[in-house]
């Protein structure tokens, strides 16, 4: 009678151990599919916002390579000079002038529109007439309304304004002004 216990008592522990193979095994996939589906959403989510991050904090930091991050790649090179860190320098400065030290740039984007299929192909028309040996697809866009507040040690202010911001060869960018 006690081998037949032992056996019993083994074959519990058995289908136990088998058991929190299994829950684990289900917390793990669980945990994979929570982890997944955070990335679809902050990919797909705010990925329009990321050169409008890169603008502003450019400015306010003086750093020519996060402000340039907000443009196509291809059109760094034609960017360099005309926005470096002189440039950045100045506008940080007439800021600081008119609001004070401390200065402290945010946005928030209130509204967005798509861009139809015609503003997509303009875009792509002016990037290709002024960068004709690239190979440019431009496949969505936003027009999106934006608060800006601008905050210095002395004064601080909000403007509304809107960016076009493109989908530019898979990236998220916006146009130089000058096209």
């Amino acid at each position: 009678m006690s081998d037949m216990k032992n056996e019993d008592v083994e074959q519990n522990k058995e289908t136990t151990g088998e058991g929190k193979k299994k829950i684990a095994i289900i917390g793990g996939i669980i945990a994979v599919a929570i982890v997944v589906v955070i990335l679809f959403i902050a990919l797909l989510g705010g990925g329009y916002k990321k050169p409008l991050d890169n603008y502003f904090s450019g400015i306010q930091k003086t750093n020519e390579k996060t402000y340039l991050k907000a443009y196509p790649e291809f059109a760094k090179d034609d960017l360099e000079d005309k926005y470096d860190k002189e440039y950045l320098e100045d506008v940080k400065e007439n800021f600081e002038k008119e609001y004070g030290d401390k200065l402290k740039i945010s946005y928030k984007v209130l509204d967005k529109t798509k861009l139809d299929k015609d503003d997509l192909k303009s875009a792509k028309e002016s990037l290709e007439k002024k960068y004709d040996d690239e190979k440019i697809k431009v496949t969505e866009g936003y027009e999106a309304a934006v608060k800006i507040t601008i905050k210095g040690s002395d004064e601080k202010d909000v403007t509304y304004t809107s960016f076009k911001l493109y989908k530019v060869n898979g990236k998220w960018c916006m146009l130089p002004s000058s096209y």
